[in-house]
């Protein structure tokens, strides 16, 4: 004989992006940007700057300098552009957590596990944050939906890691 509980019949899935936790990969990332901004306007100012010198021995010196201060620039500028980052995929009646990269034409499955697999699980106000068995955080979710996070830490207090 099999009970079931009202929240296992709804067949809610809940699909969100991945956040992660510190804010060190956005600083880095901003550094990066002002860093490629600054060396984008000093190669500008090589040539715009009022007083500058325009002598033949020191126009090949300011064209190098301005070309590499440039294109480093620019790559610092387009480095700091944020990747596609993976959607955490969690399905309550299954009890499975799946990392999904989204890709033109067809979804790639970072990772599966079932909520039983889970390393550990923290609930907080309104968030739950997931880890694998490895100690490495996969996800943490803000549920929009208040059944949504009632099943999802009713179903990971059945198996054990809430």
């Amino acid at each position: 004989m099999t009970t079931t509980s009202e929240f296992l019949t709804k067949g809610e899935t809940l699909s969100v992006p991945v956040r992660t936790l510190d804010g060190a990969r956005s600083l880095v990332r901003v550094i990066r940007r002002v860093g490629g901004a600054g060396l984008i306007l000093a190669a500008v100012g090589l040539w715009a700057m009022p007083g500058s010198n325009w002598a033949a021995e020191v126009l090949l010196i300011k064209l190098v300098l301005s070309l590499v201060s440039g294109f480093v620039g620019l790559a610092l500028v387009q480095n700091g552009a944020t990747k596609d980052r993976p959607e955490v995929e969690i399905d309550v009646v299954r009890r499975r957590v799946q990392l999904v990269s989204r890709a033109p034409g067809r979804d790639i499955v970072l990772y599966a596990c079932s909520f039983a697999e889970l390393g550990r699980a923290e609930k907080h106000m309104n968030s739950v944050t997931l880890w694998d068995a490895n100690g490495n955080i996969l996800a943490e979710v803000v549920p929009a939906d208040r059944t949504v996070l009632r099943s999802l830490v009713s179903g990971l207090r059945d198996a054990g890691k809430l």
